[in-house]
């Protein structure tokens, strides 16, 4: 999503290598692989050092973001929730739309036009992402353990553990109402990783399934 700023340091690319390790007999061109988790968990970083470890080993990456999926620009998503708590949950996300595209990719479609969020400008615009380079498509955001991947990574941090690296990151604000938010995404998620086939705990200790 525009606007976001992702540092790459060892804390996440340790992890991704040993993924990587782990699974590196099964990743081949049209791999899917998703990484959900709680707002702040490090969903964004983590795709990224796996977007980097792939490349060491002679396959590129594409990461796409589940908030660019959002059927709401930001602003106007969050007035929606202040005037309908109700409004929170998986069905704020075209989820939809991005499984057809991890779908498209897999089937070995050559590019897809997808949604593209202006944080600042609060819009969504289109864009066009041409697959014909890419090996590995790489999926982050808060619900993508319900899409159909190859591969389901789930970071166990919930948005307390978080709190410091929300703060850091200021792309939101801490208010009792964006806690609230939280608190409803965390009850809505917790389960999701029982599904997965990688748990990274908040030490980012991982546990493979």
């Amino acid at each position: 999503m525009i606007g976001d700023k992702v540092q790459l340091n060892e804390k996440y690319l340790h992890p991704a290598r040993l993924i990587y390790e782990k699974y590196q007999d099964i990743i081949q061109p049209g791999f899917t692989l998703s990484i959900a988790g709680e707002s702040g968990s490090g969903k964004s970083t983590l795709a990224l050092a796996l977007q980097h470890v792939l490349l060491e080993n002679g396959s590129k990456a594409m990461v796409l973001h589940m908030d660019d999926y959002f059927k709401l620009p930001p602003t106007s998503n969050h007035n929606k929730r202040l005037e309908d708590i109700g409004w929170v949950g998986p069905g704020e996300v075209h989820l939809d739309v991005l499984q057809n595209h991890l779908e498209a990719f897999k089937s070995g479609a050559p590019e897809i036009e997808k949604p593209l969020v202006y944080y600042a400008e609060n819009e969504i615009k289109r864009e066009t992402l041409d697959f014909t380079q890419t090996d590995v498509l790489l999926i982050e955001g808060t619900y993508t353990a319900i899409l159909k991947a190859d591969l389901s990574i789930f970071i166990s941090r919930t948005y307390l553990d978080t709190y410091a690296d929300r703060v850091k990151r200021a792309r939101d604000p801490i208010t009792p109402f964006v806690e609230q938010v939280l608190e409803i995404e965390h009850q809505i998620i917790a389960r999701q990783g029982e599904k997965a086939n990688v748990i990274i705990d908040k030490n980012f200790e991982i546990k493979f399934c």
